[in-house]
């Protein structure tokens, strides 16, 4: 057809708006993000495969994690695991572990000072020698922070082994003076 020499197209017929996003979502894929820890992950998303679902791994461990720095900076004594007491006039050492806090683990030795109690062997060393017990920072030094468990006697007798080999230590109850083990990991440490 022709008008005024100008070819006439059929016009395409309008579709309605909301016919065009039932169309679409009926063709859109539905997608399900999973944190990924393993095994159990893997075993959990065959289960959700199976209902045409979409499956995303993602993680807790990003490169954004570790490169951003915290403005809030936690005290470490706020942790837990293994500590060192230095006494500041002899520097002979007592290594510990502690599930708590570090501020806990330290009043109590503090105490154990102050009130003449044999619940602690390096405040019985202070007494014995007639010497002062230091504030926090200068007497506890953190070692490795550890989750209280099993892990955490291990950890504990490794360092006193560390510390053993220097003859200045005050955990009396470390008779063991070869450990392979050890010896190994402090050589390659070293």
């Amino acid at each position: 057809m022709h008008n005024n020499c100008f070819p006439i197209q059929k016009q395409k017929q309008k579709q309605n708006h909301s016919q065009s996003q039932n169309s679409q979502s009926h063709n859109r894929k539905k997608w399900c993000t999973f944190t990924y820890i393993g095994k159990e992950t893997s075993f959990i998303t065959k289960i959700f495969k199976h209902a045409n679902l979409q499956i995303a791994y993602r993680t807790n461990n990003t490169l954004r994690k570790h490169l951003s720095y915290s403005t809030t900076q936690q005290d470490k004594f706020t942790k837990s695991g293994i500590y060192k007491l230095t006494c500041t006039d002899c520097n002979k050492a007592y290594i510990g572990q502690t599930g708590r806090n570090f501020y806990t683990r330290y009043n109590e030795h503090k105490r154990a000072f102050r009130y003449n109690t044999l619940q602690s062997k390096f405040a019985i060393h202070l007494t014995e020698q007639g010497q002062t017990f230091g504030n926090i920072e200068n007497t506890m030094e953190v070692l490795q922070f550890h989750k209280k468990g099993t892990h955490l006697n291990t950890i504990e007798r490794f360092y006193i082994h560390k510390e053993s080999m220097n003859n200045n230590h005050l955990n009396e109850e470390y008779t063991e003076t070869t450990n392979q083990i050890f010896n190994t990991i402090l050589e390659r440490l070293q």
